[in-house]
């Protein structure tokens, strides 16, 4: 499984109501999801373990470091044999009404939509009964799901934007209750051979 917390470094994200960064909650939640991957032995590579972007700062990256960092992810996707791919986000929006876990999945591998069912899903039943968000397949403007050809989703956790969820996110209790039950979805993925 490649996990991959969005943003980073110079890159910070969404900013919560709060203050927060959704580059630091996507690290963290990366972080949680991984050491449950790790005790159901599941092999994990994280795409950054750090507050940094993936860009080579070895060439000449002025303008162009979003796209390098994009690229660089794209890479550990593609040398990795026979993986999962699962990018953490926060969403925000111009009205704070909106709330809830929403996963996009890429239409590269027709096992992604079940992954997203899963994680959709099990988030709905075990943490966010009023959840109505359905899964949605990713457009050409998710650079990654556009072009990684393995499974893979982006989950968009919760949004930032809305005073009670960023309350939420900033939790670090409720983070790892959804850390769990994105990590069992993944766990049930796997051992199903979706």
């Amino acid at each position: 499984v490649i996990l991959d917390p969005g943003h980073g470094g110079e890159d910070g994200g969404a900013v919560g109501v709060n203050g927060v960064y959704e580059k630091d909650l996507n690290l963290a939640i990366a972080k949680e999801v991984e050491g449950y991957l790790k005790m159901n032995g599941i092999s994990v590579i994280c795409t950054r373990r750090e507050d940094i972007l993936l860009y080579d700062r070895n060439v000449d990256y002025k303008g162009r470091k979003k796209m390098l960092d994009l690229a660089a992810r794209l890479k550990i996707s593609r040398e990795t044999a026979n993986s999962v791919f699962g990018s953490i986000h926060m969403n925000a929006f111009p009205q704070t009404q909106y709330s809830g876990l929403q996963v996009y999945y890429s239409q590269n591998d027709d096992t992604s939509a079940t992954l997203a069912s899963l994680l959709q899903n099990n988030t709905k039943s075990l943490l966010q009964p009023s959840n109505t968000r359905k899964i949605k397949p990713a457009s050409d403007n998710i650079y990654l799901l556009d072009r990684i050809t393995t499974p893979a989703v982006l989950v968009e956790c919760g949004f930032l934007s809305n005073a009670e969820e960023c309350a939420l996110l900033s939790d670090e209790a409720y983070r790892q209750k959804l850390s769990l039950i994105l990590a069992n979805a993944i766990v049930q993925f796997v051992e199903n051979g979706s």
